[in-house]
């Protein structure tokens, strides 16, 4: 259409007559006559129809959004049963089942599977005395984890219902995440309009990390709902709304402010996710200083009303913090330790560099497909470390773009909810030489993400003009890429491999089979106990790498073993030799032993995500 009018345009440009200005009953129209003809050009149609363009793609933009979100949640359904517990998630289970503390492996000698799988489901239980015994139990041994419990009281009530398995226990995790995205649409809502919480809330569901984290057994994923749902609640305090009012000043005038009984629930729709944030994990304290200065910024005649608030929700958590927390720091100083980092100025500096890059890398594009990049053995990746320096240019881009569109206030009010914590974390680290910024790949300032997501958001609803739709869907598209790269071309199935290999010619009853480990890390040894056949019922040694070959040694002169399956981790985590040659040595005495009372008949590397997922399986068999 555009095209038609220039070509009729570039027409009466070219005629030499110069009859202008003629009064129809529909509107203006101008025209002039050329060669005996009249061309006019109807302004009132144009703009019509340029409307109606303009409605129609602002639907089918709307339709894709809300396809894109619909995908994420179809995604979610789809994978959440898909890979096999990782390390920590058992770890969660283990926690959830609430017999954390009846986990006590016996000294370097064999012991039965059915003697501790059942230390991965809830316990058998008369009554609600021993039902409340459980919960207490729960709680007790929270006190040795590094992390708040209540998690671990939604898993625990979520197994009672839906069991133990994959699919069940994540569920619960997945269907937060789910709620997620239906705060962070009226979230965004509130403070880009209609279609710019639509594209945070598309961005979100499909955000690599994000969905990766939403179909995972842990604390992470969980965060992002509270911190959603307490922005939510106070925005709709102050009364900001960009839907309805074009900027925050209007808003007394309009009136939306809440009042009564709607105001109290809002007030608990602070208070109450803030608290949960905190009982989740500790670094959600990070959201408390940028709602601190959010509300600076945006309402700070009510200060003091909204820091009560905010003050509100820290209190509710003291009991838990004078109780349990202080007792945590007491039990678990090693996490510090391992947070701690040493060096010069120079390579501090650095370090943090890189754990910026990385976090940002895996918060706004990578997800989890960072674990698997090489080295694997090491936590930051250079891969990683340079899309990460494009990720912060990027980010850069998205500031310069709001700021020449004078776009202040989103850019300032998107910043505090985003860019402010993650700097915040950052200065902390810096501070105090510890790395909380880059451990675990950024899931430890996870609560940091859905700000960022909104501000990539905001450039995109208010500075990207007619490239929006064209950029939205490019990102989006990128996104699920990753997605599928993540999901589709990487399994982890290490541990149903090893179980198979068990069920293979297993033999009678009374030829009994071992289960030999050179790992006694507590997330190898219960992930072997879950996905060993019970019904086989083998019999499982685990122990240190450089004490593996004597005490299997002492096992075979005990028992006659039919087969004997060896899984040796290539990344034990406790008690690791230190050099290579020191790996290949020990591994070859455990083969000599073995070779020497049995024969080999299988042989085969097993990987899964990351480095804590690579093992290898050999299957020895009692020669005939």
């Amino acid at each position: 259409m555009t095209a038609g009018i220039a070509s009729a345009g570039n027409l009466l440009a070219d005629c030499p007559d110069t009859d202008w200005g003629e009064q129809s009953l529909s509107g203006h129209r101008y025209g002039r006559r050329c060669g005996g003809m009249l061309w006019l050009v109807a302004i009132e149609d144009v703009v019509v129809m340029k409307r109606w363009s303009h409605k129609l793609a602002n639907r089918l933009m709307t339709w894709f959004l809300w396809g894109s979100v619909a995908l994420g949640i179809i995604l979610r359904f789809l994978w959440v049963g898909k890979r096999e517990f990782w390390y920590d998630e058992v770890l969660s289970l283990l926690f959830s089942a609430g017999q954390r503390g009846a986990y006590k492996l016996p000294k370097d000698v064999p012991f039965a599977l059915a003697d501790f799988s059942g230390l991965l489901r809830i316990p058998p239980e008369n009554g609600l005395v021993d039902a409340l015994k459980t919960v207490k139990a729960l709680i007790l041994s929270c006190l040795s984890e590094p992390h708040p419990p209540l998690l671990y009281l939604s898993e625990h009530g979520w197994m009672r219902v839906f069991g133990n398995g994959e699919g069940a226990t994540r569920s619960l995790v997945m269907l937060m995440s789910i709620a997620t995205l239906g705060a962070a649409y009226y979230l965004g809502q509130r403070l880009l309009g209609e279609r710019g919480g639509l594209i945070f809330t598309a961005l979100l569901a499909l955000n690599p990390f994000f969905l990766s984290h939403s179909l995972n057994l842990r604390m992470y994923s969980p965060l992002a709902l509270w911190a959603c749902l307490s922005g939510l609640c106070l925005l709709a305090l102050m009364g900001v709304n960009k839907s309805k009012t074009a900027a925050f000043e209007t808003a007394g005038e309009a009136n939306i402010r809440p009042q009564g009984w709607r105001a109290w629930l809002l007030r608990a729709g602070v208070v109450l996710p803030l608290t949960a944030g905190l009982m989740t994990q500790y670094l959600f304290g990070y959201w408390f200083f940028a709602l601190s200065a959010f509300v600076l910024f945006v309402d700070r005649k009510r200060w003091f009303q909204h820091g009560l608030l905010l003050g509100g929700g820290a209190l509710l958590f003291m009991p838990w913090f004078l109780w349990g927390t202080l007792r945590q720091v007491s039990n678990r100083k090693d996490v510090l330790e391992r947070l701690s980092q040493e060096g010069s100025l120079l390579t501090l500096m650095m370090q943090h560099g890189r754990d910026l890059a990385q976090t940002m890398a895996n918060y706004l594009l990578l997800g989890h497909l960072t674990t698997g990049m090489l080295p694997v053995a090491e936590p930051i990746k250079p891969t990683a470390v340079a899309v990460g320096c494009g990720a912060i240019a990027f980010v850069v881009m998205c500031v310069v773009g709001l700021i020449r569109r004078r776009q202040y206030w989103v850019l300032i009010s998107c910043g505090l909810l985003g860019l402010f914590p993650l700097l915040l974390a950052l200065g902390v680290d810096v501070v105090t030489n510890n790395n909380t910024l880059g451990f675990g790949w950024g899931r430890a300032t996870f609560v940091v993400l859905p700000g960022m997501v909104l501000l990539v958001a905001a450039w995109l609803e208010k500075a990207t003009g007619r490239w929006r739709e064209g950029l939205t869907a490019g990102i989006l598209a990128v996104y699920l890429a990753v997605n599928l790269v993540d999901f589709e071309g990487r399994d982890r199935q290490m541990f149903h491999s090893v179980n198979a290999a068990l069920l293979a010619n297993q033999g009678s009853a009374d030829q009994p089979t071992l289960v030999a480990m050179n790992s006694k890390a507590w997330g190898h040894v219960n992930r072997l106990i879950y996905y060993l056949d019970e019904g086989v019922n083998p019999e499982i040694l685990v122990s240190d790498p450089a004490d593996l070959e004597t005490v299997l040694a002492s096992a075979l002169e005990q028992k006659d073993y039919a087969r004997v399956l060896w899984l040796r981790a290539n990344y034990p985590l406790w008690n690791t030799p230190e050099t290579e040659a020191e790996v290949v040595a020990l591994a070859a005495k455990t083969d000599a032993l073995l070779q020497g009372r049995y024969e080999m008949t299988e042989a085969r590397s097993l990987e899964g995500t990351m480095n804590l997922d690579s093992f290898e399986l050999q299957v020895y068999q009692r020669e005939a």
